[in-house]
């Protein structure tokens, strides 16, 4: 069983209906997506709301998307409540809140609505997504593989290559393509060095029927009334293994999990449900934090994977790529055409210090996870809670950027300093590595930083 799922543009994405979107007036600016992954198509859909024309490219031959499960901040989950009102709640939220946060929001029309933080099926969530982004009728071109990205400040555009050597162009060309872009050797001169963790991590998705075959799994493991999400984690050693093949077999996993003192035998009987060619061993790498993530000229703007990467721990890779589609959206509109270039800089610059410190958070919720000194069999088990805090799950984008674009360029112009809002209260941010990090966990300290980052 594959985690790939084809999805059908025809039988699969029904028409949906527009009428109760607030769209903005026309700016004139193109803009070119290359990727139709949550990020590629959440700035698409974000553009189009903006008043931008939108064309999307993608590599893969058809619309299929791999995968398992990923989680979807509440900021988001109310952003889509607010302004893309047409789809069922069922498509973007669950009905019982994971118990992270604040489970309330206010919503624009003033309403106070339970928001929880929401774990997705990757496949099903971009297949929504399309399906909005036929709806609008924006053009989305698959089997269209790129091999350079390109920019002409005389002309004010940048543009493509495809692998047929067709070139295309727009006033700003949005590369959401993931951590293999090829924009990387124009936006920074080369490759994002990655650091092998050390660790991997085996994922999978299967129809539960198949895991409640076993009578002793469907014992330990009922289903819960009311889709109420069952999350459970086991803490191991701390002791990572590499070199492992990209898919593996279920025999092959269960003589890691062997090896694991203490690990329970009705788990191991779940991981033997797995089908055949349905895990997924996944490499985590650790990449440090790069502030820019845009042109020489301001019109290749990289978002989500393309320009930063995160740990799973961090539950915030597809929530803070939205966040991208949504700033560099409204960005773009309250620029306007003839400032697209200074438009793209505010952008970076509103965005960057917040990313970075969510993968900071990341970093040290993987520490609590996997590192033996946070381990949850001492005394202290709060010190095993994943946070999340209400600066990550409770930020709207949208009306930051409104706040602060002004400001934002106001620095750029004056060079006068710059204090981000968007970042824990009380914490003043500093350029870190992954080095620097690694070296205080070698050295046997906690990782903590001043502010209030819950």
């Amino acid at each position: 069983m594959s985690l790939h799922q084809t999805i059908d543009l025809d039988r699969d994405l029904p028409h949906i209906p527009t009428k109760n979107i607030n769209f903005h007036p026309t700016t004139g600016i193109s803009c070119l997506i290359v990727g139709a992954g949550v990020g590629g198509l959440t700035t698409a859909l974000e553009c189009r709301r903006k008043g931008h024309s939108v064309r999307v490219v993608e590599r893969s031959p058809t619309p299929n998307s791999a995968g398992d499960f990923f989680s979807i901040g509440r900021n988001i989950v109310a952003h889509l409540y607010n302004y893309w009102p047409v789809s069922p709640p069922n498509r973007i939220s669950g009905p019982e809140p994971v118990p992270i946060g604040k489970p309330t929001m206010t919503l624009n029309d003033g309403s106070e609505k339970i928001i929880p933080f929401s774990r997705h099926h990757r496949p099903k969530f971009v297949a929504a997504l399309l399906a909005q982004v036929k709806g609008l009728g924006i053009e989305v071109t698959f089997g269209a593989k790129v091999t350079d990205y390109l920019e002409d400040a005389d002309k004010q555009k940048a543009g493509i290559v495809l692998e047929s050597g067709e070139r295309i162009e727009a006033d700003v060309v949005i590369a959401a393509d993931g951590i293999g872009t090829k924009s990387h050797k124009l936006v920074n001169g080369g490759d994002d060095r990655a650091y092998s963790s050390g660790i991997s991590i085996f994922r999978t998705s299967f129809p539960v029927e198949l895991a409640l075959s076993d009578p002793e799994v469907r014992d330990r493991w009922p289903l819960l009334d009311g889709n109420v999400p069952c999350l459970e984690i086991w803490g191991g050693d701390g002791k990572g293994m590499e070199s492992w093949n990209q898919t593996v077999d279920v025999s092959e996993v269960l003589k890691i999990t062997a090896k694991i003192p203490g690990f329970p035998e009705v788990a191991e009987r779940l991981i033997k449900t797995t089908p055949n060619n349905g895990i997924i061993d996944w490499e985590i790498m650790w990449r440090d934090p790069r502030e820019n993530w845009i042109s020489p000229c301001g019109r290749v703007v990289q978002v989500g994977d393309s320009a930063h990467t995160f740990l799973p721990s961090s539950g915030s890779g597809a929530t803070q790529a939205m966040e991208d589609a949504i700033s560099l959206a409204t960005c773009l509109e309250i620029g306007g055409k003839r400032n697209v270039t200074i438009a793209t800089k505010i952008h970076n610059k509103l965005r960057f210090e917040r990313v970075s410190c969510v993968q900071l958070s990341g970093f040290m919720n993987h520490q609590k996870q996997s590192n033996p000194v946070y381990s949850a069999e001492n005394d202290d088990k709060e010190s095993f809670k994943i946070n999340l805090g209400d600066w990550i799950v409770m930020y709207d984008s949208e009306k930051y950027t409104y706040a602060h674009y002004g400001e934002v360029l106001h620095h750029l112009h004056s060079g006068m300093p710059l204090k981000a809002k968007n970042i824990p209260r009380g914490y003043t941010y500093k350029p870190w590595t992954i080095k620097g990090l690694l070296d205080m966990v070698e050295r046997g300290e906690k990782i903590h930083f001043d502010g209030d980052w819950s």
